[in-house]
């Protein structure tokens, strides 16, 4: 009988734990062209901080709502990265 339960042992073994492979990030690429993309942005951000600061309160509500800032940036940086 024990030769049986050693089978199995070890046919489960080379199963579950056989070959280790990592699922962790092993590296990390640096972003390209940051500073252009932030300097970008940050003129987006100055342009709307204008444009809003002659806004009624609720045309405010309604640019903040309708075009959020965090969609803004992200459309801005992939277009940049299209180039």
């Amino acid at each position: 009988m024990s030769g049986v339960v050693g089978a199995a042992i070890r046919g489960f073994s080379k199963k579950y734990f056989g070959k280790k492979t990592s699922s962790t990030i092993s590296s990390v690429k640096p972003g390209k062209r940051l500073k252009e993309k932030r300097d970008i942005q940050d003129s987006v951000v100055k342009t709307k901080d204008k444009i809003m600061s002659g806004l009624p309160p609720e045309g405010k509500v309604s640019v903040r709502t309708n075009v959020p800032l965090k969609n803004t940036n992200k459309n801005i940086s992939k277009i940049l990265d299209k180039k």
